[in-house]
């Protein structure tokens, strides 16, 4: 990237403020009865304003919110980045345009990756990824499987907010649904429903 670790580091977290700003802009244009149901639908005690649930909860909320819609209607995020892209900066473009192609996946902590984050494998679709991102290089060990979104940004990715610890059964049994069928696996990701599933699970709920 031609950057030293400190600037990547920096970069990031530049670009970490600019996601927050542009999910709450995609997130107050919606209809606040939209996110009371996504609370509802992961089991979230909520009132009118919201203010009683817990940022960390109310993040799993705010991404099924923002990055998942009905068939045939348009996403939060995507109705911002067509709003706001022509008129945003060098760098508030890129992470516009990061989020608005930003993926959901299931992936394997491989290890630090040599310049600065960690190296995942998408154990989906396929193929690694650089995250640049400050919890998960502190937090996450070799070997475990999470459940991610993430936008590309300049050579690295960044996380959208929210991640999933998962037991690697579960990311096997989605390996085996999908097999090597690309569409399959591309429908079943961006399924409201598959993520619904997967932040109940990020939020510690255990299926019978």
């Amino acid at each position: 990237m031609g950057m030293s670790a400190e600037e990547i580091w920096a970069f990031h977290r530049r670009c970490g403020a600019l996601r927050l700003r542009f999910q709450t802009m995609a997130a107050q244009s919606l209809p606040p009865a939209k996110l009371r149901e996504h609370c509802k639908a992961l089991g979230l005690p909520v009132e009118e304003e919201l203010y009683q649930t817990h940022d960390g909860e109310l993040a799993f909320a705010m991404d099924l919110a923002v990055y998942t819609a009905p068939p045939g209607r348009s996403r939060a995020i995507d109705r911002v980045a067509k709003q706001y892209g022509g008129r945003a900066g060098e760098e508030s473009a890129l992470v516009l345009n990061a989020l608005s192609r930003a993926w959901l996946s299931l992936f394997r902590v491989l290890g630090p990756h040599p310049e600065a984050g960690l190296l995942l494998e998408d154990l989906v679709l396929g193929g690694e990824v650089w995250v640049v991102d400050e919890a998960l290089a502190a937090h996450a060990q070799p070997g475990a499987v999470l459940g991610i979104r993430l936008g590309r940004v300049c050579g690295f990715a960044i996380t959208c907010g929210v991640v999933a610890v998962l037991d690697p059964a579960m990311a096997s049994e989605v390996e085996r649904e999908v097999g090597d069928d690309r569409d399959l696996a591309e429908a079943l990701l961006t399924s409201p429903r598959f993520v619904r599933g997967l932040w109940l699970l990020g939020l510690g709920y255990q299926p019978e």
